[in-house]
């Protein structure tokens, strides 16, 4: 695979699905055919009226064996390669604005957000301090500062960076894991009352929006085999109908593919990760 597909993916992977295709294969017959044989009869011969065996050739119908060539349908294992597409700055400002009006559409439905629901929780009593109420907001304000760092310098290559960018984004990487790692521990046990918050499911749906996007397909392991989005369509409402289609009908790709991609773009979108060894490392510490 060129370098240059390389530097423009999140991650990619190898799946081999089993597709019915046409073969030439040899196949033993049995048929019938003339052939000329010699037989033997019995007959009297007149000068001395002996009966004698004698033998005559003739063209009988026989049965025998032939090998032919004949075109069948067989089963056989067909690489794919899945890939998750770095997504490019205007994809990146188009999901952000989804998010946006996903957040504001679920807030006028009536689902409170998490800082709002956090706010009424400790108005009636709830078991934050004033000070742990801060720590939160700020720890969130951070998590959104830091991942919009990792977004921006992973657009670029690692070539492409200066020293001092490679530095920040390794930096920035570091510390997001810590955030997330308070921010999990503090939600952890206040579970329940996040799961239906507004900003959860904007959040929720844009890394469904992400994956629709960025998710690509390619047939074959010709080096020039066409790269092309496993859900088509041209809009959010096209993709996700193509989505759907896939899992109703058991699509062997979409099967094969969805877990995996499913997690990885969870985790890019929200640790900011863009290396096939970072996103390896975080699937393990997972199915640990």
């Amino acid at each position: 695979m060129a370098i240059a597909s390389i530097n423009k993916e999140l991650y990619s992977f190898n799946v081999n699905i089993q597709k019915t295709v046409q073969k030439e294969v040899e196949v033993e017959k049995e048929v019938e055919v003339e052939k000329e044989v010699e037989v033997e009869r019995r007959r009297k011969n007149k000068e001395t009226g002996k009966m004698e065996k004698v033998f005559e050739t003739e063209t009988r119908k026989v049965k025998e064996k032939v090998t032919e060539t004949e075109l069948r349908d067989v089963l056989e294992d067909s690489p794919v390669r899945v890939t998750l597409k770095k997504p490019t700055r205007t994809q990146l400002e188009d999901g952000d604005m989804f998010y946006s009006i996903w957040l504001n559409k679920y807030i006028k439905m009536g689902l409170l957000t998490r800082a709002m629901l956090a706010k009424q929780h400790l108005d009636v009593g709830g078991s934050l301090t004033e000070e742990e109420k801060q720590r939160y907001a700020q720890l969130y304000v951070r998590l959104y500062e830091k991942q919009q760092a990792v977004q921006r310098f992973g657009l670029k290559t690692p070539e492409e960076r200066t020293n001092d960018e490679n530095e920040r984004l390794a930096r920035a990487v570091e510390e997001l894991g810590v955030i997330r790692k308070e921010l999990t521990d503090f939600e952890a046990v206040q579970a329940s009352m996040f799961d239906h918050t507004a900003d959860i499911k904007a959040r929720n749906k844009t890394i469904t929006w992400y994956l629709l996007n960025l998710t690509h397909i390619t047939e074959g392991d010709q080096d020039d085999a066409e790269q092309k989005p496993l859900f088509a369509g041209e809009t959010y409402d096209d993709k996700y109908e193509s989505y759907m289609e896939l899992d109703e009908i058991d699509d062997p790709v979409y099967l094969a593919s969805i877990d995996k991609l499913s997690s990885l773009a969870t985790i890019w979108y929200m640790s900011g990760v863009s290396t096939q060894d970072d996103f390896d490392r975080l699937l393990e510490e997972i199915d640990t």
